[in-house]
């Protein structure tokens, strides 16, 4: 290519690179990257770390170091491509974790211009690209002209000009229509009884314990008598350094019982204080939540605006025949904000799972979240938390049981790794991904289960993520972009992956407006 990308005509062609001035680009984020790590290394070198380093290898190490600096920008830069064609850009990047992300036109939200002091000398611009819905820029490319950034700038105006003139014209439609007189419609309510499951499965098995709370002092009297008459078996079995152990151990599990039994409690008055009374109603096309014991809130959103729904089940809400159901619609990205406060999520808490079916069948009709057939995650999965989590793990935990309690401590270590496993394995077997004509579904969890469901036309982008392990494997991570966040299904058969990322780019492109 060119040294520099430069016309509008380049906006038709395949997949290429930006100017090689971009170098500096991909050099100067690397420095960024490694003025963080230095706030780690720093502490190291100033304890004395450094001395553990001969003298003479401290310059061959500084030049390893620039080399793997400048050789990473490089590779970098020659790795990211990107193509701007008359719908879309479409980017690629990575190294060894490739990256593929596709914007059609319609769903970036914001374009921005950034020239730093590095672009200054010759005119070169940095251009993001936002969409609805992030915390983070979704695309950025850097070392274009001025002249090429204007004109995917201008593209993308004309098309999101376009989606508004016909938004405009279904608005016009419907101006004359007179608003509806017709009284809210309650459509569920909240008892006291299930604002206190509520509160339960929210604190997990916590609560449980609150039960005890009347019997705490006459418990705590017991376990010490029992812990001294047990002394001398401790010191027997295990050695006198081991009743240290015993002691400390049987405390800390007593004060932790107790902050327990406190957070059961908080949970369950806060789950009271924030939805007493509760009612969700329907007005035309906008649902309402009031609820609140002491501040009466009320939250509303619009049935069109909403993006997806999710049924939470743990597993205390399963063993209770509980659900607690979210609607949520468009965010700015800006923050993390909890559900009591924030606009962009309805929060139905507890309610049977025939309730849950039919107030999901009453935003996306015909929905099948809990029936439909799921594709699960490849086994690789499962051995990668194995590898990446469980291992680690037993490695801290039985360096810790066997210096302390020897041979025992290898019975507790074999116990931890059996418990751990079933949980990966549970993990594993839980995530699924599917899709019918309306809707993609997505389902996760461990002992519990949690469903996601969206229309397709809400799905704004979709992006694939590999690495030279999957890549043998053909799999791939799917991250499906909506208006209201991102939802990921990992180590996906790379067909499945594609076969749902194409059909559904092709819905986008057959039903742009419908997202918002």
């Amino acid at each position: 290519m060119s040294e520099t990308v430069s016309t509008s005509a380049s906006m038709t062609e395949g997949w290429q690179r930006a100017s090689k001035w971009s170098v500096l680009h991909f050099l100067f984020e690397q420095l960024k990257h490694s003025v963080n790590l230095a706030f780690y290394a720093v502490p190291a070198l100033l304890l004395g770390a450094h001395n553990n380093i001969p003298e003479e290898l401290m310059p061959l190490l500084l030049l390893g170091l620039g080399v793997t600096f400048v050789v990473s920008g490089v590779l970098k830069y020659w790795f990211f491509q990107f193509t701007v064609s008359k719908t879309g850009i479409a980017i690629r990047s990575g190294v060894f974790d490739r990256t593929y992300t596709d914007l059609p036109f319609e769903r970036i939200q914001n374009v921005k211009f950034d020239q730093p002091f590095y672009f200054r000398f010759n005119d070169m611009l940095v251009v993001t690209l936002d969409t609805a819905g992030s915390a983070k820029q979704e695309a950025r490319f850097a070392g274009v002209t001025r002249d090429y950034a204007e004109a995917v700038k201008h593209t993308i105006l004309q098309a999101r000009k376009v989606l508004q003139t016909q938004a405009q014209d279904a608005s016009d439609t419907q101006a004359g229509m007179p608003e509806s007189d017709i009284a809210d419609r309650v459509i569920n309510r909240r008892s006291i009884k299930d604002l206190v499951l509520h509160g339960i499965t929210n604190n997990r098995i916590w609560i449980l314990l609150g039960a005890a709370a009347p019997f705490y002092e006459q418990g705590t009297n017991w376990v010490i008598e029992q812990m001294t008459a047990l002394r001398p078996h401790i010191e027997q079995w295990f050695g006198s350094e081991a009743v240290t152990f015993w002691y400390v151990g049987v405390m800390t599990a007593m004060v932790a019982f107790g902050l327990l039994v406190i957070m059961a409690l908080l949970s369950v008055g806060g789950s009271i204080l924030m939805y007493y009374g509760y009612t969700l109603s329907k007005r035309d096309d906008k649902y309402i939540r009031r609820s609140g014991l002491i501040n009466r809130q009320e939250v509303s959103m619009k049935h069109s605006r909403i993006q997806v729904f999710r049924m939470q089940q743990d597993w205390l809400d399963r063993l209770l025949k509980r659900v607690n159901l979210y609607f949520e619609q468009n965010v700015t990205g800006t923050q993390y904000q909890p559900e009591a406060k924030a606009t962009n999520k309805l929060l139905v808490p507890s309610v049977t799972v025939a309730e849950a079916e039919s107030l999901a069948d009453d935003v996306f009709a015909q929905q099948q979240a809990r029936h439909i057939q799921y594709t699960g995650a490849h086994v690789r999965y499962f051995w990668r938390l194995m590898i990446i989590v469980v291992l680690p793990l037993t490695l801290g935990v039985g360096s810790l049981t066997i210096g302390i309690l020897g041979a025992y401590g290898v019975l507790i270590t074999l116990a931890f790794v059996g418990c751990a496993s079933v949980v990966a394995r549970a993990c594993w077997k839980r995530w699924g991904l599917a899709h019918d004509e309306n809707y993609i579904y997505l389902r996760k969890g461990a002992f519990g289960v949690d469903y996601w469901c969206f229309p397709r036309s809400k799905l704004q982008q979709v992006a694939l993520r590999t690495n030279i392990f999957m890549k043998k494997r053909r799999l791939v991570s799917l991250d499906l972009i909506l208006a209201s966040g991102k939802l990921t299904m990992p180590y996906l058969a790379e067909e499945v992956a594609y076969a749902l990322a194409d059909h559904s780019l092709a819905e986008i492109e057959r039903d742009k407006p419908g997202w918002m």
